[in-house]
């Protein structure tokens, strides 16, 4: 009995290392493999980044050299998609004229702030969708005003959990307006198509394309004079494992990039 004890303790000892070795081999099997897996993801996305850049400089070079942008090969504030290939990849563009929308930073300025034709268009914005409820065109044109004036840190963003400040400096994106006291989901959804944050306090219109709501609630501000400059580029590059998103705010007459991120516009 004790030479079968002997071997039947052998033969579990045998079987015992056997799954062990297995066990190790697969665990470094499946680590070899994630870590090959991340290393190709990152290879792609540095590849897809460098892909982005590439035809956000052709984009820009594209406007920059156009003689006239107020006559770009389409109509509407935004271009068809144009397909371009780089590096045997296909990427999709599509550029925005964003003198086709409110700019928020033009509330920041001192003199004659267009706070009027805000009101109107959060009035016009707000009975086109259907919503109710949230502060009045004015109401929120003064606070967005405030949001953005370093003299001025409402108490009320302290008071929030977590507590926040206020902007302090102008709007670098449209979006940034949801965080403003008394907006809503809702009112944000409503006025999205319609605001953008450009760089500058002007408030020069498209009054050729912009949509006509906008254009209904500007009606009777002066016109502000000059040409389109400021435009938005959304780019996707498709490659084998995912899609990559990129989005800049272009100055087309100077040719260079003000805002760049890698990852899909904003409405």
């Amino acid at each position: 009995m004790s030479r079968r004890r002997e071997k039947g303790v052998a033969l579990i000892t045998v079987l015992l290392v056997v799954a062990l070795a297995v066990t190790a081999a697969v665990g470094m099997a499946v680590r070899d493999h994630a870590q090959i897996h991340r290393s190709g993801l990152v290879f792609e996305q540095e590849h897809a980044r460098s892909l982005l850049l590439g035809g956000e400089m052709v984009a820009l070079r594209f406007l920059e050299q156009w003689p006239d942008l107020d006559e770009l090969p389409w109509d509407e504030c935004v271009s068809p998609p144009v397909p371009l290939a780089l590096d045997g990849h296909d990427l999709v563009a599509r550029l925005e004229n964003l003198h086709c929308r409110f700019n928020l930073n033009s509330l920041s300025r001192t003199e004659e702030p267009p706070l009027a034709a805000f009101a109107e268009l959060v009035a016009r914005a707000t009975t086109e969708a259907g919503t109710t409820g949230g502060p009045g065109g004015e109401t929120l044109a003064l606070a967005i005003r405030d949001w953005m004036d370093p003299a001025t840190d409402d108490p009320v963003y302290q008071l929030r959990t977590p507590p926040e400040r206020s902007g302090n400096r102008p709007f670098r994106f449209a979006s940034e307006l949801t965080r403003v006291q008394g907006m809503t989901p809702e009112l944000w959804a409503a006025l999205a198509p319609y605001v953008t944050a450009r760089p500058g306090t002007d408030n020069l219109i498209d009054r050729v394309r912009a949509p006509e709501l906008l254009l209904d609630a500007i009606a009777g501000q002066p016109e502000e004079a000059g040409d389109p400059r400021y435009f938005r580029l959304a780019l996707v590059a498709r490659l084998p494992q995912r899609d990559f998103f990129h989005c800049a705010v272009l100055d087309a007459p100077n040719g260079r990039t003000v805002i760049r991120e890698f990852t899909a516009c904003e409405t």
